[in-house]
């Protein structure tokens, strides 16, 4: 990332555009030419010392001089999208200068030559920066444009003689945007993504952060202004290896290049172009007009993720009782009873549900990575995790242990036996001095290994191995893998110092059919994962970064990681945080919008015995119910209804959540509560959600209610796991007669009949009293029948 003085960088890229018309008669090509759109053309204006591509959706205006893009309007309404460059069309900076280089050092007639041609067969503008082959610094770049009918491709080609390596390619260099048309901005900061109001554009910030990892999921930024939308992200799909990169949006102090009225798009490709190298870019594509909704799905293809397997696919034949399952992580060093004692605890877990034991080696949290059996014999023994394990199977529990394999403590066993036999550099990431990347986290210090050293590799088989013959789990969470920040690796194991990413994605390849999850995560590793935890809500709760980037109130939370990525893996919040696990109304509302997950931690103290509280039911019937209705879903659409209601829609559920703190929200009858939401199923089979007021237009006692009515072919099934007791009306079936009577039968959790339950038909409706949770924390279901 380029600061202060920024560089800026222009591009090209190279698409074909190709029309071939039918043979037909000629009366039928003059109809058809009358209805087609206006072909892309090129046009020379010396006078204005600027050349410009019209499109159907949109004009390009360059410098004749430089390539120096000068504007972008929107068509046919003339909108100004981009107002210039803080540069000329590319830039790079070279490793330990701050040397300038780039498209501004170039002219028509000086020693640095620019020139430029447009090739009309293709579509494409060719810039040329030729060196000066008599300077001793020089670098030679061509530069394409390919103009398409609402987007254009930008691709540059430099050839290195700096003398030093090229550390950064920026491309196109700082796009000047508008700050009085935009309304919204999109960025991949942290799972799920956010949305960045006008606040952000006009006061002094900054998110340029790194792609891949936790502060960049996707290449991908969009912008919504001048009453049209702008996206811009690279192509690069696999084979190619990963391209990291520096994105985001800057408004800086008064004076700075972006500031003022301008705000800046920055798009900066980290990079190791050795002296006589040469190195091409992906393609920049620069979409004009469509929604952030549909470019995400432009990215999703054109970057091949739209191939990848499915998480339906991953799972296989579990996926189904695993979209059901909520995450239960169970803190060995938080009150519970050593392993062999956890059988009589499971059973008072909500079955299924996806077991997460962590903390089970000796020492602090991490002490022992990247070794984690046998556990600490305070825990229990080797086998007593296998008979843990095989108990919760026989409960219809999945198991998930806690792994780590990017980060190695210094005192963990493995370093130790690794530095008998040698130094770091058999499984260290290595500095460009040839140094180990050492990382503290808190007392501990800890090696960045390379994940392409073939010492890691064999740690890591090693680890599954032994895991799968000696504690045979289900799925295997992976800390950090997601989360941690992008760096160059140049241990000599690696193909270029910029694998470092590619190099985890085919460490872990072989092991996709093993239910991986991970911490946070990015769009590649979507390949081989299944799941995805973390992201935007643990960090704002932990640290408040969303905050101290964007501003208090400039940002929202939306969902760009699931636009692309939700039929791919399951979305969770993080794997360990107990601020994030769903045990207040707004994490469950949050969830529930964005698709995700539901999860709960398992402790045991003398003031809180979590698996009595309400809340487990909470999570494991709202699981239970909506999961198969989200999980593994593709999301279709995110709409605000009101600025403070979003709507979310699956293929057969629609979810309106309402944002509001203090005040209910109505839809259809349903008084949503304050930090509520209201999940109904297209077929009609479920309605559930967080009420106040009104369910179905029918009044509701005090207080917030927490309802699921499911209807199945023979029943309607009615549950309140939290609230206090209220009448309820649940709408009858047409195919139930109205003359016939309806019965309502109560039950226990454990399935235990209760008795039956009084109550009237009312317009179409059954209304009668349902009870919230008792002393015990658990509140009984209804059983509505017919006849």
């Amino acid at each position: 990332m380029i600061r202060g003085g920024r560089l800026v960088l222009g591009v090209g890229v190279l698409v074909t555009l190709a029309f071939v018309a039918p043979s037909t008669s000629v009366a039928h090509v003059d109809a058809q030419a009358k209805k087609r759109p206006p072909a892309i053309q090129f046009l020379h204006e010396p006078r204005r010392n600027r050349i410009r591509i019209v499109a159907p959706g949109y004009e390009l205006a360059l410098s004749n001089r430089n390539g120096s893009l000068l504007s972008l309007l929107s068509r046919p309404d003339h909108g100004r999208l981009l107002a210039g460059q803080n540069g000329c069309l590319w830039a790079a900076r070279a490793d330990g200068v701050s040397d300038y280089i780039g498209g501004c050092a170039y002219s028509r007639t000086g020693g640095n030559r620019f020139s430029y041609r447009w090739n009309r067969a293709t579509t494409t503008l060719t810039l040329t920066y030729a060196g000066d082959p008599s300077a001793p610094h020089r670098v030679t770049a061509t530069a394409e444009i390919v103009a398409g009918r609402t987007s254009f491709d930008v691709r540059v080609t430099v050839e290195n003689h700096w003398q030093r390596p090229l550390w950064s390619v920026v491309l196109p260099a700082d796009l000047y945007a508008p700050n009085t048309a935009v309304t919204a901005g999109y960025a991949p900061n942290f799972l799920p993504g956010v949305r960045l109001g006008p606040g952000f554009f006009t006061g002094v910030h900054e998110n340029v952060l790194t792609y891949p990892g936790r502060w960049g999921f996707a290449d991908f930024l969009a912008l919504d202004l001048a009453n049209s939308h702008l996206a811009l992200y690279s192509v690069n799909p696999e084979p190619a290896p990963i391209h990291p990169i520096e994105l985001g949006f800057v408004h800086g102090a008064p004076g700075a290049g972006c500031s003022g009225r301008v705000f800046c798009v920055t798009h900066s490709f980290n990079t190791w172009v050795a002296d006589g190298a040469t190195w091409t870019s992906p393609v920049v594509r620069v979409r004009i007009g469509d929604a952030v909704d549909q470019t995400l799905l432009d990215y999703r293809h054109d970057n091949g993720l739209d191939a990848y397997p499915s998480v339906a696919e991953k799972l296989g034949a579990k996926f189904s009782t695993y979209a059901q399952a909520p995450l239960i992580k169970a803190d060995a060093r938080k009150g519970l009873p050593p392993l062999a004692k956890w059988e009589s605890e499971l059973r008072r877990l909500p079955s299924p549900a996806l077991l997460h034991p962590v903390r089970l080696p000796p020492g602090a949290f991490d002490a022992t990575d990247p070794d984690f059996l046998p556990p600490d014999p305070a825990v229990g023994t080797t086998q007593d995790l296998h008979a843990m394990i095989d108990a919760a199977h026989a409960l219809g529990l999945f198991v998930m242990p806690y792994l780590n394999v990017s980060w190695w403590n210094v005192n963990s066993p493995t370093v130790r036996d690794l530095l008998a036999r040698g130094d770091a550099t058999q499984f260290a990431a290595l500095d460009n001095a040839g140094r180990p990347i050492l990382e503290p986290y808190h007392d501990f210090s800890g090696y960045v290994v390379s994940p392409h050293a073939p010492a890691v590799r064999d740690r890591l088989a090693q680890l599954m191995n032994e895991w799968q013959s000696d504690a045979p789990s289900d799925c295997y969470f992976f800390d950090q893998i997601g989360a941690r920040a992008w760096v160059r690796d140049f241990n000599p194991a690696a193909p270029d110092p910029l694998s470092y990413g590619d190099g985890w994605v085919t460490a872990m390849a072989p092991y996709s059919d093993r239910c991986l999850m991970v911490e946070d995560g990015w769009d590649r590793l979507a390949k081989s994962f299944s799941a995805f935890h973390g992201g935007l809500l643990v960090v704002q709760r932990e640290t408040a970064d969303q905050d101290y980037l964007y501003g208090a109130g400039n940002w929202q939370p939306f969902p760009i990681a699931p636009f692309l990525l939700h039929d791919k893996v399951l979305f969770f919040q993080h794997d360990l945080s107990e601020l994030t696990m769903t045990r207040d109304d707004e994490t469950l509302a949050w969830n529930m919008a964005f698709g995700y997950m539901l999860s709960y931690s398992w402790e045991l103290a003398p003031d809180d015995d979590t698996l009595a509280s309400p809340w487990l039911d909470v999570v494991g019937s709202y699981q239970h119910t909506l999961g198969p209705y989200v999980a593994g879903q593709p999301l279709q659409s995110y709409t605000y209804v009101t600025p403070r209601v979003t709507q979310t829609t699956f293929p057969n559920l629609t979810m309106t959540t309402n944002w509001n703190t203090t005040d209910a929200y109505t839809s259809n009858g349903y008084g949503i509560a304050p930090n509520g939401f209201l999940a109904r199923s297209g077929d009609g089979a479920v309605v559930a959600g967080t009420f106040k007021g009104t369910f179905d237009g029918f009044a509701l006692s005090a207080g917030t209610h927490h309802l699921l009515v499911a209807q199945t072919p023979s029943a309607i099934v009615v549950h309140q796991p939290l609230g206090t007791n209220t009448q309820v009306a649940v709408k009858l079936p047409p195919a139930w007669n109205a003359t016939n009577a309806v019965s309502a039968a109560a039950y226990a959790p454990d399935g235990r009949a209760l008795g039956s339950v009084a109550g009237h038909v009312e317009a179409g409706h059954f209304v009668f009293d349902c009870a919230g949770p008792s002393a015990s924390g658990f509140a009984p279901t209804y059983r509505l029948t017919s006849g």
